[in-house]
């Protein structure tokens, strides 16, 4: 499986990085969670992406995220990292490997809209 690393730079501190981000996040309809140093942020179904593989709905396919946050001074850098052991689809040909690189890159760029509309986005790296 592919590995997909996503870069984005946020103007202002950690914490208001932080909280602009996790709205953005959740407005691509990602789940939370906090793990301590970094940040899980989850979407979709595990069960219908495995079973269902190529033939799941957009809404369905599961998406899972490491984010993690790196304080630069005045802008703060937000990584957004796919785990390397996700899985794909019980049919997986390459095709459903090809439908989920585009459906992370269409999340994050979700994202990086989100915080450019408010005026928060210095860069980013989808």
């Amino acid at each position: 499986m592919a590995i997909l690393n996503f870069q984005l730079v946020v103007s202002g501190d950690l914490a208001s990085a932080q909280d602009a981000t996790r709205t953005a996040l959740e407005a691509a309809d990602f789940t939370i969670t906090d793990k301590g140093d970094h940040w899980k942020a989850a979407h979709g179904s595990i069960a219908k992406t495995m079973f269902q593989g190529f033939i799941t709905s957009k809404d369905s396919l599961r998406e899972v995220l490491d984010v993690k946050f790196v304080d630069l001074g005045g802008t703060v850098q937000v990584d957004l990292h796919r785990p390397i052991f996700q899985a794909g689809g019980g049919d997986d040909d390459g095709l459903v490997q090809v439908r989920l690189y585009d459906a992370y890159k269409d999340a994050v760029g979700q994202v990086a809209s989100e915080l450019q509309q408010k005026g928060l986005l210095v860069s980013e790296k989808i």
